[in-house]
């Protein structure tokens, strides 16, 4: 398994149609972060219609799901349904060649993809909003200055998913969020303050619908789920890149599947 970055790259694909690797096992499980997990870890999935349990933000952003009501319409951007499904793998066993590759990794690592990669290569489309895109942290961080996750928002953000990631430890405080975020009331009614003080939908939306829709790279901070059911390390971001710009950064940084330390 490709260990250049900790946890591996992730190779994502659109399924063009429901019978596409069909010997692949389906996942079923609480979210989409918590199948990337579940890949990053050595597994082949497929994600299809219906194999998210308890997320209600993954399935309308994926395509998977036709959006309804106002809180699912608010769902901004997404891929257009109906999605058939996507296939995830550890990148250096994905069959064939993947859409987007998924690389969750500290601020050392992404600066260093983001400044060969260059600004062209980049989603600007999220403005000043930290919950689509932390790249102006990025862009302004420099290693000397041991600056980290600076600024009030971005401190904010650190300040609630460290605890998350320890509390995320806990079955039964993973079971009780199992339980309360299978109310769609529940789900919009966070949504609406996460949505304005933290990230959101990080791993589905930021780190492989937005790369998918746009052709372009994009970096955010963990959102609450990213944490809790992704069990992500909060001192990392995470990020989605189009295959074609992945494979050009291995071949100008000399390292085909990574870039370089993990943690930065």
């Amino acid at each position: 398994m490709d260990r250049a970055f900790d946890p591996p790259a992730v190779a994502i694909r659109v399924l063009r149609h429901a019978g596409e690797a069909a010997r692949v096992p389906v996942y079923r499980g609480v979210s989409f972060c918590d199948a990337v997990r579940r890949a990053a870890g050595g597994q082949t999935l497929r994600v299809l219609p219906g194999s998210v349990e308890v997320c209600q933000w993954a399935p309308v952003v994926l395509g998977l799901k036709e959006p309804e009501g106002r809180f699912e319409q608010g769902l901004l951007p997404r891929l257009a349904a109906p999605v058939d499904g996507l296939l995830l793998a550890p990148l250096d066993d994905f069959p064939g060649e993947p859409e987007v590759v998924m690389v969750r990794a500290g601020l050392k690592d992404l600066k260093t993809m983001i400044v060969a990669a260059g600004p062209d290569a980049l989603w600007k489309g999220h403005g000043d909003r930290l919950d689509r895109s932390a790249l102006p942290t990025i862009e302004s961080w420099e290693p000397d200055r041991n600056q980290g996750l600076h600024g009030a928002r971005q401190a904010l953000i650190g300040g609630i998913n460290r605890p998350l990631a320890a509390l995320a430890r806990s079955a039964r405080w993973r079971a009780l969020t199992y339980w309360l975020f299978r109310s769609r009331a529940i789900t919009a009614s966070f949504d609406a303050v996460i949505s304005r003080t933290l990230s959101d939908m990080s791993v589905c939306r930021n780190s492989t619908a937005i790369p998918l829709l746009t052709g372009r790279a994009n970096v955010s901070y963990f959102c609450s789920g990213g944490i809790t059911w992704g069990r992500n390390n909060p001192e990392h971001l995470t990020s989605g890149w189009p295959w074609h710009l992945y494979r050009r950064l291995g071949d100008q940084l000399g390292r085909p599947t990574g870039i370089g330390d993990a943690d930065g």
